[in-house]
């Protein structure tokens, strides 16, 4: 029977070690195992982006070691994990549930909501990204469009903070508020600010941000 905590615990080391193809060439040599790729994905793989998600949280590692082990975990979900989901009809499975993200409005930073992204993908997420500077009624359209779960609002400027308010009111206005959970972050937004714009949940990093869209999905389930 497979270890999975000792799994977890020796991934969770090659994402945040020296030689950055470990990892990936690790999960290769498991996976030819007895393990299977599903099992994998949410007894190890999953369970080990988690953890170096707590260890970013009680500051044991930062930003950069962050970057980097997101960096190597997506190789690992591309290249390895989804061929192999794909292969054996699970990708659809697998997927957790689907994001539409956008900078809003008047705001033109996106490291930290490219940040978000990448860490929504590897921890299962379909993720689309509609980039900076995006009006809020597009937002709407395109979380219609794709049949989104939830919308991911980004700013990192007070004079764009009123545009999460109006895409949050748009969504309500327009009868979709059962239809799309909201999701906003960013270095000026808080708890206070999101609650008061009716929002769905606040993230004020990536790894919590993560946290708030699995609890909307489970909210929803």
């Amino acid at each position: 029977m497979a270890d999975y905590e000792k799994m977890q615990a020796a991934l969770t080391d090659l994402l945040l070690g020296d030689d950055p193809q470990a990892g990936k060439a690790w999960a290769e040599q498991v996976l030819e195992g007895e393990i299977g790729v599903t099992d994998f994905f949410n007894f190890v793989f999953t369970p080990a982006m988690a953890a170096v998600g707590d260890k970013f949280g009680r500051m044991e590692i930062f930003l950069p070691e962050l970057m980097d082990a997101a960096d190597r975990a997506k190789a690992i979900s591309d290249e390895v994990l989804q061929p192999m989901l794909t292969a054996s009809g699970s990708e659809q499975e697998m997927m957790r549930g689907k994001i539409v993200i956008a900078s809003v409005k008047g705001d033109l930073h996106d490291i930290g909501k490219n940040m978000v992204v990448l860490m929504l993908r590897v921890n299962g997420f379909e993720v689309v990204d509609m980039g900076v500077d995006v009006p809020p009624r597009e937002i709407l359209e395109k979380a219609k469009e794709v049949k989104a779960d939830i919308i991911g609002l980004s700013s990192l400027m007070t004079t764009s903070m009123p545009y999460m308010k109006e895409c949050v009111e748009l969504r309500d206005g327009f009868g979709f508020k059962d239809n799309f959970a909201v999701i906003v972050g960013g270095a000026p937004i808080t708890a206070e600010y999101s609650a008061e714009i009716g929002a769905d949940a606040f993230g004020k990093s990536a790894v919590e941000a993560v946290e708030r869209c699995l609890a909307l999905l489970d909210r929803a389930a």
